[in-house]
C-alpha cells in the first residue's frame, strides 16, 4: 500500500510541475503553490483553501490580490464539489474539503485544477 500511495503522490507532483505549480511537504502539511495562490493539504486527507478577509487597512493592490485569491478558492472549491466546510481563523476563512482516501483527494485536486484551466481557455 505504501508503494501505491508514493506512486500516486509522484503523479500529483508531476501534474503540478507540468502546470507550473509545485507541492512542498512541511511535516504533516503539504502546500500546493500556484502562481498567485497557495492552499494546504493537512494530514494527507484534508484540503484547506484560504480566503483572506479585508481589515480596512489594505491598499488597492492588496484588495486586488485578495480578489484573485477569492476567485481561485471559489473555482477550486467548485471543482472539488460538496460537501464543504468553513472555518474562520482570524482574518482568513478556510474552505475545507475532507476525503476518505488519498487517491480521491488527488483526483479531486487534478479535476479542480483542470476546471480552472478550461475556464481560462474558454474566456
Amino acid at each position: 500500500m505504501w508503494i501505491i500511495i508514493r506512486v500516486r503522490m509522484s503523479e500529483l507532483k508531476e501534474y503540478l510541475k507540468k502546470k507550473g505549480f509545485s507541492l512542498v511537504e512541511e511535516g504533516e502539511v503539504e502546500r500546493v503553490i500556484m502562481d498567485d495562490y497557495n492552499f494546504l493539504i493537512v494530514n494527507k486527507l484534508t484540503i484547506l483553501l484560504p480566503i483572506p478577509l479585508p481589515t480596512g487597512k489594505e491598499t488597492l493592490d492588496d484588495l486586488i490580490s485578495m480578489g484573485i485569491k477569492y476567485a481561485r478558492a471559489a473555482r477550486i472549491s467548485q471543482g472539488l464539489g460538496s460537501p464543504l466546510e468553513y472555518k474562520l481563523d482570524g482574518t482568513t476563512i478556510y474552505i475545507i474539503k475532507r476525503y476518505q482516501n488519498r487517491q480521491d483527494l488527488e483526483s479531486g485536486i487534478i479535476k479542480a485544477l483542470e476546471g480552472i484551466e478550461s475556464l481560462r481557455y474558454f474566456i
